[in-house]
Parts: structure tokens; C-alpha cells; sequence
């Protein structure tokens, strides 16, 4: 039997390896752990409706989740989701990928907080983990309502473990502003991602009224500014698919209308043309 409290404790955080993750077994564990779990036990990032009833959560994007994904064709393809919340999409992108793999924060690892001076950092370390497992325990709520299929793997998205695989589409789900790097992070991903990369986010007040490639620093105020480091505009996002090969981007804009506060979003996506090089190809030169 696999103790996965044990394992995330001995690999915390930064886990460069699957070391098994991917396997029946360990899937079989995961399964196992997260078995019986009550809405009580849940943060409902997504609107989750199942036979049972409908789980409220802050984001409600039924009936949009094609415009959220910018119309992807997801067919036959190998699938990463990054940040996959309560998985109402990815629910909707296993019912048609051939493959899909979610990656998100392993056991006992909370979010990236940006530091505040008059904040307790350590009650607000201890809340986000506390939140992450709660979104964690949602994910796996909805895989058994809705009965899709799905591999989960937990590590660090800057340092994606190097036995995961390729493939063919990753999907960044509004979480490029909750990471102090998303270079880094569409960078690590880009090298493992063959064919497109889609990026949604919000279109953020901080930036409309700014020039076209405006990027803001924190632009939210806490409690919710502790994990909102960077409102980003669409040609930002752009700009740095581009430079990770991805230079073939068409960007779409868009708002769910169950949603009574009618957020606007935006999508981006791009598709490979230019092959990258190696690290050890980048010294040579």
C-alpha cells in the first residue's frame, strides 16, 4: 500500500521525477485517498454540476468551455492541464482528449504568496495549504461524479518532472497570475509540449487602460492579493510564447455569461513553429 502522505513528505515540493506517479498503482493510491470525500470537505473553485445537484463554486463557465479553451480541437491529442482547480474543464477535456494529465501542487505544498509587511505570513502560509487541499479534494470530488478519466501528477511547475512525458497540447487555466515566474513556468512547459499551448487569463483594469504589452505588479490588495502577483495583457502572453517557439498565436476575447459579474477574459492560442533548442545547444552558441 502506498502511503502518499509519506511520499509528498520525503520528496516535498520540488519533485524533478514521476518516481511512479503515473503508474496504476500510485493512481490507484490517489484514488484510494481521496474515496467517500463529502462537498463538506471541498473549495469549489468551479461550478461543478453532477446527477446529485450543482456544487456552487466562483467561477461558473457551463456552456463555456469552449470558448474558455479557444476552441481547441482536443481529439486524439495528448493533453497536460496545469492548475486543473476543480475540474469541471477537465472533465470536459477528458471526454475528448485521448490522453489527459492534470499537474498541480503536491501534498502539503500551499500556493506562492507575495510577501506583506503588515500580513502573518505563517497564518497565511498554513491557510493556503489548508485552501489547496480543499481544491485538491474538489478535483477529485467531481473525477468520480462525472466519471471521467485522468491522470493526476503533483510536483513543481518549475521543475516539471522529467518522466512525465510529452505532449501534444498543455492548457494554462488562469494560473499564470498566481506564479512569480510564468515565463519560467510556459518555459519548462513549452519543452515539453509538441504542438499548442493555450493560456487563458482575466483582463485585468490594472492593465486595460495601459499600453498593449502592460504588465502589473500585485495589483490586488490582500486577502486576495497574497496569491495575485501579476495581472498580464494578451500581447504580453504573446510575446512570451514566442520567445519558448510558439509563434503562431491567434488571441480570442471573451466573457461567461452565466457569471453575473460578466469577467472579462481573454485566450491565447499558439502553436509551435520554431523547434527549440536543447540547453546544451543554447551554451554552445
Amino acid at each position: 500500500m502506498i502511503n502518499l502522505v509519506d511520499y509528498y513528505q520525503k520528496h516535498p515540493g520540488q519533485l524533478a521525477a514521476c518516481m511512479g506517479q503515473c503508474s496504476a498503482a500510485f493512481q490507484a493510491a490517489l484514488e484510494n485517498h481521496h474515496h467517500g470525500l463529502t462537498p463538506e470537505a471541498c473549495d469549489f473553485y468551479h461550478t461543478i454540476e453532477t446527477r446529485d445537484g450543482i456544487y456552487q463554486g466562483d467561477w461558473d463557465l457551463r456552456g463555456h468551455e469552449d470558448e474558455y479553451l479557444g476552441h481547441q480541437v482536443f481529439e486524439g491529442r495528448r493533453v497536460v492541464e496545469l492548475g486543473p482547480a476543480s475540474g469541471w474543464l477537465s472533465a470536459y477535456m477528458a471526454r475528448r482528449a485521448a490522453d489527459l494529465v492534470v499537474f498541480d501542487l503536491p501534498f502539503g505544498a500551499g500556493p506562492e504568496l507575495v510577501p506583506h509587511p503588515d500580513a502573518d505570513m505563517d497564518q497565511v502560509t498554513a491557510s493556503g495549504i489548508r485552501s489547496v487541499t480543499r481544491l485538491r479534494n474538489s478535483w477529485w470530488f467531481t473525477k468520480r461524479a462525472l466519471g471521467f478519466r485522468a491522470t493526476a501528477v503533483y510536483g513543481d511547475i518549475y521543475n516539471p518532472p522529467a518522466d512525465i512525458g510529452r505532449f501534444d497540447i498543455a492548457v494554462f487555466g488562469a494560473i499564470l497570475l498566481h506564479l512569480s515566474n510564468p515565463f519560467r513556468a510556459l518555459q519548462q512547459i513549452a519543452e515539453i509540449t509538441s504542438e499548442t499551448i493555450v493560456v487563458t487569463d482575466v483582463h485585468s483594469a490594472s492593465v486595460a487602460a495601459g499600453m498593449p504589452t502592460a504588465v502589473a505588479f500585485n495589483p490586488t490588495p490582500p486577502p486576495n492579493g497574497h496569491v495575485h502577483w501579476w495581472a498580464l495583457s494578451p500581447s504580453v502572453v504573446v510575446h512570451m510564447l514566442a520567445l519558448c517557439g510558439f509563434t503562431d498565436a491567434v488571441v480570442t476575447h471573451h466573457t461567461p455569461e452565466r457569471m453575473s459579474e460578466r469577467p472579462p477574459m481573454f485566450t491565447v492560442v499558439a502553436r509551435r513553429r520554431a523547434k527549440l533548442l536543447s540547453g546544451t545547444q543554447r551554451q554552445s552558441m
